[in-house]
C-alpha cells in the first residue's frame, strides 16, 4: 500500500539537504577547518551533549593560545599576520601569506578540538554535586546528605596552613578547593573532643599526609607531643626542628635501645590497682586467649613477683627480666623469700596474698605460661631499656616536651610492653591534672601511627572517654577497622569510635572499613538523566527529525528523562578505588568532607624542618654507655626434685576404692601404674 506520510517526509528531506547543501558549500569552501571543528562538534554530541561544548571550548582556547603566541613570535621575527580569528578558519598554511598568527591559530584549533574530544570530564564531588551529578534540593525523602562546602564547616573549622597563635593549630585532613582544612570539633558549642580515628591501607600516605602535618599542627599551637614512629623516621626529621622551638626530647626506642632512655614498669606501678593493670597487660597482650582460668593464676603470679621485687630486692634488680628469673627458682625458694620478706613488714598484705594464691593450685602450669609470655624481654636490648627508670611520663604534661616510641618492622612481639608503657603514660597525665585543677599544664598530643601493634591498653576506653577536658588529644592510625575489633572486641571498639568526632579514610581496601564508611557517608538526592533511544534515530540524524511529532511522524526516537534520584555518597566499591590523592573525612555535627591529601612538604615549615633533619638517630639521641642487667642469684641447693603427687589428689581428694569398695594399698597403686 502507498504510503503518503512516508513519500512527504523524503520530499521535505531531499528539499532540506539540498537547501542545506547550497547553503553550507560556500561556507565550506572559505572556512574548511572551521566546518571540520563544527562536524566534530556535532558527531561528538551524539553520544553526550557535553561532548560538543568540550570541543568547541578546546578549539577556541586552543586558537587563541597559538595566536597568541604567534602574534608574539612575527613581532620578535618583524613580520605581521592577520589576527583576526575568521582568517584562521581557512586551510591556508603559508607562513609568508598568512604571517604567524593564522597559521599557529589554524594549529590550535585543531589541536583544541582533538584535546577536547578526548578529554574526560572528572566525577565531581563538591556542596553541589556528588560524582558529578547535581544536588536536588528539597527533596530530602530521596536523601539529606550532600558534600560540605566551606561555609558548611565554618564552625568547626580553620582554613589555611598551621600557624603559631589561638586556632593555629587544629587537626589537619586535607585540603579543599586548595585550602588546608584544620579542623577544631572543640569550637563547637557544646565543645567536642579532638580524638581523630584515621584509617589508611598501605602505601596510603598515613605518615606524609596526616602524622607529620599533624605533628606541625600541635607543635605550633604548643602542645606536647607522644608519637608511636615506626623505623625512627620521625624523630630523626622532627625532633632537631622541635628542639629549636625549645621543645624537651625523648625517645623511647625499643628498636635500637643503644639510642634511648629507659623504663621500668616494675619501678613505675605504684600501688596495688597499677600492679594489676600492669600484670594484665603484660600477660593478656601475649595470650591469644585472653580470659579463662590459666590466664588469671598467670596475672596472679606475676603480681605477686612484681610486689617481691619492689619490696624485697634493691632498686637495680627490681625489673622485669628479674621477674623472668625468679620464675626458674624452687618454688620453696620463692615461699620462703616471700615469708620472710611479709613477717619483717617489708611485703604488703596485698602482695603475700596474691603468692598464697598463686601457690595453692596449678602453679607449675602457671610458671610454665608466664615464662613463655614474658620471653621477650630475654632480648638483651629490650632487658637493658626496662631495666632503668630513667623517663619521667607527667614531664610532658608540665612542659613542651616531645616522645618518641620508636618501634622495630614487625614489633607484634612487643604489644606487652608497649601496651603497658601507654597505659602509665595516660595515668600519670591524669594524675597530674587531678593535682592541677583537672586540666594539663600544658595540652599533650598522641599520634599513635601503628596502633594495632600497641596491643590493648588498660581502661582506654575510659580515656579516651574523659581525655577532652584534661587537655590530651588522642589520634591513632589504623589499616582496617577490623584490627580494632580484634583487639578491643566489638562493643569496645564500638565505644572508642563514638568517641573521635574526626574519622577519615585515607584510602584502602578493607571490606569492613569501606563498608562502614559507605553507610556513614549516607545518600543524596541528586538529579538523574535517563535518555532511550529508538533504532531508527540510531541509524540517522536525519530520519529522526522527519520522525518528529512536528513532521507528523510520531514519537521522537530519543526521550531523555530527567528525575531525582538517590545515590550513595560513595559505595564500598568507590571507596576501595578511589583516587590514591582523596581522603574523606566524617565530622561530627557536620557534613562529610571530599579532600585532597596535603603532604607536609607543601606546609610552610618543611624547610626549615628538612634544614635541620638529623642524618641518624645517634645524633637525636646520643649512645648511652652499655648497661647491665642485673638478676637476683639464684638460691644455692640441688635442683628440685619432680613433685609427686598425692594419691588422694589425683583422686579429687578420696583414696581409690579397691572393687570390693575397700582402699587400695600403695603397693597395688604402683603396680597399676596409678
Amino acid at each position: 500500500m502507498f504510503n503518503k506520510n512516508r513519500l512527504l517526509r523524503a520530499a521535505v528531506f531531499a528539499v532540506a539537504a539540498l537547501l542545506a547543501a547550497r547553503l553550507a558549500l560556500p561556507l565550506v569552501e572559505a572556512y574548511p577547518l572551521g566546518a571540520g571543528v563544527l562536524l566534530l562538534a556535532v558527531a561528538a554530541g551524539r553520544k553526550d551533549r557535553l561532548n560538543s561544548l568540550r570541543v568547541i571550548l578546546g578549539a577556541a582556547l586552543g586558537a587563541a593560545l597559538f595566536g597568541w603566541a604567534g602574534h608574539a613570535l612575527g613581532q620578535l621575527a618583524g613580520s605581521r599576520g592577520s589576527l583576526a580569528p575568521l582568517a584562521w578558519l581557512g586551510w591556508g598554511w603559508d607562513v609568508k601569506a598568512d604571517g604567524w598568527p593564522a597559521v599557529l591559530g589554524r594549529a590550535g584549533l585543531v589541536l583544541g578540538a582533538f584535546s577536547g574530544l578526548t578529554y574526560k570530564g572528572k566525577a565531581v564531588h563538591d556542596e553541589r554535586h556528588v560524582h558529578g551529578l547535581e544536588v536536588a534540593a528539597g527533596s530530602p525523602e530521596k536523601g539529606t546528605r550532600r558534600w560540605a562546602g566551606e561555609s558548611d564547616l565554618a564552625h568547626v573549622a580553620e582554613f589555611g596552613p598551621p600557624r603559631e597563635g589561638r586556632f593555629g593549630g587544629g587537626t589537619i585532613v586535607g585540603k579543599l578547593k586548595g585550602r588546608i582544612v584544620r579542623l577544631y570539633p572543640d569550637k563547637c558549642r557544646p565543645p567536642l573532643p579532638q580524638h581523630a580515628c584515621v584509617v589508611a591501607g598501605t602505601g596510603a600516605g598515613k605518615t606524609y599526609s596526616f602524622v607529620i602535618p599533624n605533628a606541625i599542627a600541635a607543635a605550633c599551637e604548643g602542645e606536647s607531643l607522644v608519637l608511636t614512629d615506626p623505623k625512627g623516621e620521625l624523630a630523626c626529621l622532627l625532633a632537631p626542628w622541635l628542639k629549636s622551638k625549645g621543645y624537651k626530647v625523648y625517645v623511647f626506642n625499643l628498636a635500637y635501645p643503644q639510642w634511648s632512655s629507659c623504663w621500668n614498669p616494675v619501678l613505675e606501678a605504684r600501688d596495688d590497682e597499677e600492679i594489676t593493670a600492669f600484670a594484665t597487660a603484660i600477660v593478656q597482650n601475649a595470650a591469644a586467649d585472653r580470659s579463662g582460668y590459666f590466664v588469671m593464676k598467670e596475672i596472679q603470679l606475676l603480681k605477686a613477683l612484681t610486689y617481691l621485687l619492689r619490696c624485697d630486692f634493691p632498686p637495680e634488680q627490681a625489673h622485669l627480666r628479674s621477674a623472668l628469673s625468679l620464675l626458674s627458682w624452687p618454688q620453696e625458694a620463692l615461699d620462703e623469700r616471700f615469708e620472710r620478706a611479709y613477717r619483717e613488714g617489708r611485703l604488703p598484705q596485698e602482695g603475700y596474698e596474691e603468692w598464697r594464691g598463686a601457690v595453692s593450685s596449678n602453679y607449675d602450669n602457671a610458671v610454665s605460661g608466664l615464662s613463655a609470655k614474658i620471653n621477650v624481654v630475654r632480648a638483651e636490648g629490650v632487658a637493658k631499656l626496662l631495666s632503668r627508670h630513667e623517663i619521667d611520663l607527667s614531664v610532658l604534661g608540665r612542659e613542651r616536651a616531645a616522645l618518641f616510641c620508636v618501634l622495630p618492622i614487625g614489633s607484634g612481639h612487643l604489644k606487652p610492653v608497649l601496651a603497658t608503657f601507654y597505659y602509665f603514660f595516660f595515668k600519670r597525665l591524669y594524675q597530674l591534672a587531678a593535682e592541677c585543677g583537672g586540666r594539663l599544664p600544658n595540652p599533650t598530643r598522641f599520634i599513635l601511627d601503628e596502633f594495632a601493634n600497641v596491643g590493648e591498653i588498660p581502661g582506654f576506653v575510659e580515656v579516651i572517654s574523659t581525655a577532652r577536658s584534661l587537655g590530651v588529644r588522642i589520634q591513632f592510625v589504623l589499616q582496617g577497622l577490623k584490627q580494632l575489633t580484634d583487639i578491643y572486641g566489638f562493643a569496645e571498639a564500638e565505644a572508642v569510635m563514638s568517641n573521635c568526632p574526626i574519622q577519615t579514610f585515607l584510602g584502602g581496601d578493607d571490606a569492613t572499613t569501606t563498608k562502614y564508611f559507605s553507610q556513614r557517608l549516607g545518600d543524596a538526592a541528586v538529579w538523574a538523566t535517563s535518555e532511550r533511544v529508538s533504532r531508527r534515530a540510531a541509524a540517522s540524524a536525519a530520519w529522526e527529525f522527519l520522525n518528529s511529532p512536528a513532521l507528523g511522524g510520531g514519537r521522537a526516537g530519543r526521550t531523555e528523562t530527567k528525575s531525582v534520584v538517590r545515590r550513595p555518597l560513595m559505595t564500598s566499591e568507590e571507596l576501595a578505588g578511589m583516587d590514591p590523592m582523596a581522603a574523606v573525612c566524617l565530622v561530627r555535627w557536620a557534613l562529610p568532607v571530599y579532600l585532597t591529601k596535603v603532604g607536609w612538604e607543601e606546609l610552610p615549615q618543611a624547610r626549615e624542618i628538612r634544614a635541620l633533619a638529623a642524618r641518624s638517630l645517634s645524633e637525636v639521641c646520643p649512645a648511652r654507655p652499655d648497661v647491665k642487667v642485673e638478676l637476683p642469684p639464684v638460691p644455692e641447693g640441688p635442683p628440685p626434685e619432680p613433685k609427686k603427687r598425692d594419691r588422694q589428689e589425683r583422686h579429687g581428694g578420696r583414696p581409690p576404692l579397691a572393687p570390693g569398695g575397700g582402699a587400695v594399698e600403695d603397693a597395688e597403686l604402683e603396680e597399676l601404674g596409678i
